[in-house]
């Protein structure tokens, strides 16, 4: 789930775009720290020994019954998350097309509620009503344009957030 940098913890977290007929799979899910239940993408944090990949992949079967395999991921956007100049989150998000667009929520931590299939213009709507701009800002951005980007976000100490993002460079 975290990796060690130095004296630094980084939190590792994963999401999936899965897109069936034109339209993108969401969740609806409550977290302690969220005021309301929010429809976002299926995602998770990245467990010990597992590949932000693998974990994309788990996370997807387990929030929604939807089921890819690791090589039918493409990776779309990263997201870094720094607090006093340290990673403190990372993310690696990934979109793919399902073949059976049946869901089957088996979320072993008990935060999802819902499971649907959503326009895109409706799922980019409801992302962004996500109260957490790591993962509301990204995923309806690239909902919109397709631009494969890495984001850094920054907490301020009034509660907002600044980001920036360049192009993911592919090797």
């Amino acid at each position: 789930m975290a990796a060690r940098r130095g004296a630094v913890v980084t939190a590792r977290y994963c999401g999936v775009i899965a897109r069936y007929d034109g339209q993108v799979a969401l969740v609806r899910e409550r977290y302690d720290a969220w005021d309301a239940e929010y429809w976002n993408l299926p995602s998770g944090a990245v467990e010990d020994g597992e590949t932000p990949a693998g974990g994309a992949v788990r996370e997807l079967r387990e929030e929604t019954g939807l089921r890819v395999e690791e090589g039918a991921l493409e990776l779309v956007w990263r997201t870094i998350s720094t607090v006093d100049g340290n990673a403190a989150t990372e993310s690696w998000n990934y979109v793919a097309s399902v073949g059976d667009p049946s869901f089957c929520i088996d979320d072993p931590d008990g935060y999802i509620k819902d499971a649907r299939w959503f326009a895109v213009e409706d799922a980019v709507r409801l992302l962004r009503q996500v109260p957490y701009p790591p993962l509301a800002v990204p995923s309806s951005h690239f909902l919109q344009t397709a631009e494969r980007l890495v984001w850094n976000f920054t907490p301020a100490n009034d509660g907002r957030w600044g980001w920036s993002h360049f192009p993911i460079v592919q090797a």
